[in-house]
């Protein structure tokens, strides 16, 4: 029998709701591993003491046969941007190093709601600005390689699903943030549609607004609990609690994906093409039809000027002063009437993919155009990518995620192969808007790759 630190989160939920797991054994369990392995890859950068209290409580509404939650007594861990009640959230910051908050984020709240039990938090860089997971709380490496990155932001999240630390994670996107890590790390994530999980609680902002764009969703192992995890956490927040309900499209049948491989503004490693191509080939056995197609009009390097400037417009009040080789730094002091013609700009993009997705129910395309990265510590201006061995720009890595993130797309992220390297190469299936069952769907119909050996 596998062992139960690689059982999806629904397996262990109904492990322990039929008395064959008990949720003390499976956070001892994790916590072991956590000890293990963790000093090595430096995935966590906090652990809940009171967790095992809540592990006992657990068991102990099992044994009185109370109703049970979809994740009831199942441990895992969140970014730690997100808010913990009595539990440190520094949002990768030296300057929050002792802030603990008084209140949950509503995700949390979403996920002790089910029955969860929030053990530990994930390391991602300052403020969730860079695609690495570098912060003063250590450097986060992937449990397949070490010398390389996880991706960031949520990248420690994302190794420590890939490693076994936790069954599922709850992680952050603005730029690519849940979808690059979970493409270099070999695991499942999901960038929900704008707007469907609420947002509450995530640092930054360090202020009560909602900026455009970042969404927080989930990562696993499974494409299953990625849906289940998405049950848990969808639904009004904030101030809209009181006036709307979420009901989501059921999942359309996968019968006709468009392919996207690359594009003249963004050269794509030769070896993600092919395994694109091995994919679609594999779609295909499946009965479903897959065409090399692109919304017309829609360009790459388009999408980018457009995601710049809006995510310019994201980044100043979040992070204040701006770094102008980060991403979006150049327009920091874009005007009102510079923001606004590139989200004029974004709805007409928006459009063409509406149209697009009325003849597909999906798009195949790179979740980066270069396969996993070496850490980086030097200054934005100066780091590079490699594609087919030629040096590309640094924030290349996210051309892919903003093409579809700024116009509120959900895209799922699943593994699909492993590179040269022995390194995994992720694939997105993009979809229309509220599409969020339909592209996991999608992402179902390609087969694991497995796990790292550790």
């Amino acid at each position: 029998m596998t062992a139960a630190h690689w059982w999806p989160a629904g397996r262990v939920a109904a492990a322990i709701a039929g008395g064959e797991l008990s949720a003390a054994e499976y956070l001892d369990l994790l916590l072991d591993r956590v000890a293990r392995l963790d000093p090595g890859l430096e995935l966590l950068v906090t652990v809940d003491d009171t967790a095992r209290d809540r592990a006992r409580a657990a068991d102990r509404a099992v044994a009185r046969g109370e109703p049970l939650g979809p994740l009831h007594g199942v441990a895992l861990t969140v970014k730690d941007s997100l808010a913990t009640a009595g539990l440190r959230t520094t949002a990768g910051s030296a300057l929050r190093r002792d802030h603990v908050p008084a209140a949950d984020a509503r995700a949390v709240t979403a996920l002790r709601r089910a029955g969860a039990i929030v053990f530990g938090k994930t390391n991602l860089p300052e403020h969730c600005a860079d695609i690495q997971a570098r912060s003063v709380y250590g450097v986060s490496r992937n449990p397949w390689d070490p010398a390389y990155s996880t991706g960031g932001s949520s990248g420690g999240g994302a190794g420590a699903v890939a490693a076994g630390l936790t069954p599922v994670e709850v992680g952050s996107d603005v730029a690519g943030s849940i979808r690059i890590p979970a493409g270099y790390c070999g695991v499942a994530g999901h960038k929900p549609t704008y707007g469907i999980v609420p947002l509450d609680g995530h640092l930054p902002p360090y202020h009560p607004t909602t900026p455009d764009v970042v969404v927080v969703g989930p990562l696993a192992r499974t494409v299953d609990d990625l849906e289940l995890m998405l049950g848990v956490l969808s639904g009004p927040g904030g101030r809209d609690g009181s006036a709307w309900r979420l009901d989501l499209p059921p999942a359309r049948p996968v019968r006709r994906i468009a392919l996207w491989t690359g594009d003249p503004a963004v050269p794509t490693d030769p070896e993600i093409v092919a395994v694109l191509h091995d994919v679609a080939e594999r779609l295909g056995k499946e009965g479903v039809a897959v065409e090399e197609d692109a919304p017309p009009g829609v360009r790459l390097a388009d999408a980018s000027r457009i995601a710049d400037r809006l995510l310019a417009g994201v980044g100043v009040p979040l992070r204040g002063a701006h770094d102008r080789a980060a991403l979006g730094g150049a327009h920091a002091g874009q005007s009102y009437a510079d923001w606004y013609d590139a989200d004029v700009a974004r709805w007409r993009l928006a459009a063409r993919w509406e149209r697009f997705f009325a003849r597909y129910d999906a798009i195949l395309t790179p979740v980066t155009p270069n396969l996993a990265i070496v850490h980086d510590g030097r200054p934005f201006a100066e780091r590079r990518v490699l594609v087919g061995g030629a040096e590309r720009p640094y924030w290349d890595q996210v051309a892919w995620a903003t093409l579809t993130g700024v116009c509120h797309l959900p895209t799922t992220v699943v593994p699909a192969a492993l590179d040269s390297r022995g390194l995994p190469i992720g694939v997105a299936f993009s979809g229309p808007r509220f599409g969020d069952l339909t592209t996991l769907a999608a992402a179902r119909l390609v087969p694991p790759i497995g796990h790292p050996p550790c």
